[in-house]
């Protein structure tokens, strides 16, 4: 891989982790209810659907990840666990980079502490409990995330109609 891709395939994971953080504020609310931090907290984790950054004024949204799955070429997934850890895979142009470490809840606000102790947030967070999805935003970035488990069931009625 050329240090360009390199690159690019960790500044991707890196905003994956920032986009995890903004998972956690809530539209009007300051903090989760019980049944939204169990869904946060599900074991199987959530799985990446968008990933749109605004950079230099132009928003993108990245061709992998535009809401259709492309399983082959990328993918990735975000597990918040009860313990206030956190672990992210993310499967890209034939890299994986994986990414762990802490997160803080304060109030509406989440926080990351990758594994060399770099801070990545707060950021804000919106989860749709009837639909399953996540969405952390901040200033320039946006993360569109479906609970894994909701993704795998889409996947599976999906293959089911084309046979």
């Amino acid at each position: 891989m050329t240090n360009s891709h390199s690159r690019w395939v960790n500044a991707i994971a890196g905003a994956c982790v920032g986009l995890v953080g903004c998972a956690l504020c809530l539209s009007g609310r300051d903090t989760l209810n019980q049944d939204e931090l169990k869904m946060l907290q599900d074991p199987g984790g959530w799985e990446y659907v968008t990933i749109s950054d605004q950079d230099a004024g132009i928003q993108t949204t990245h061709t992998c990840f535009d809401g259709q799955p492309h399983p082959q070429e990328c993918s990735g997934t975000l597990t918040l666990n009860p313990d206030n850890t956190f672990a992210q895979q993310v499967h890209i142009h034939g890299q994986t980079v994986a990414r762990h470490g802490k997160y803080e809840l304060d109030g509406s606000e989440l926080a990351f502490f990758d594994e060399f102790g770099t801070k990545d947030g707060p950021y804000r967070l919106t989860i749709d409990s009837q639909a399953k999805r996540l969405t952390l935003e901040m200033p320039q970035v946006r993360d569109e995330f479906v609970l894994e488990k909701e993704y795998k069931k889409q996947r599976q009625q999906q293959a089911r109609a084309r046979e």
